[in-house]
């Protein structure tokens, strides 16, 4: 039974992983030429940290990427394009560990 559980985990963190690896994609290929609305900047940061909920490594790197966010009302495309490679880098890690057996979210709380 143990393993049919450990199964259906990683078939759901797959599932959220990919939702997100989608999310960054696909953030990454809209940059604007120009500035950014702080705002959606925020809500797309938002997004991505409800998708990984139960995630708390990336939580963590999301939350500082949140607090980190320049600007009173616009930010630089250059930040943003940074920001999602960075979270990418973060997440595809995180996918890695996972497949490897790594530490699960349970283990880290």
């Amino acid at each position: 039974m143990q393993m049919v559980d450990q199964t259906c985990s990683l078939s759901t963190d797959e599932a959220r992983f990919d939702a997100a690896r989608l999310m960054l994609t696909g953030w990454a290929a809209e940059v604007p030429e120009g500035l950014i609305r702080k705002s959606l900047v925020i809500d797309r940061l938002l997004d991505l940290r409800a998708e990984l909920g139960d995630e708390p490594l990336l939580k963590i790197e999301i939350d500082e990427q949140l607090s980190a966010v320049p600007g009173q009302t616009v930010v630089e495309p250059a930040w943003w394009l940074n920001t999602v490679a960075a979270l990418t880098e973060v997440l595809n890690a995180r996918v890695d560990s996972v497949r490897s057996g790594g530490l699960t979210p349970e283990e880290v709380d």
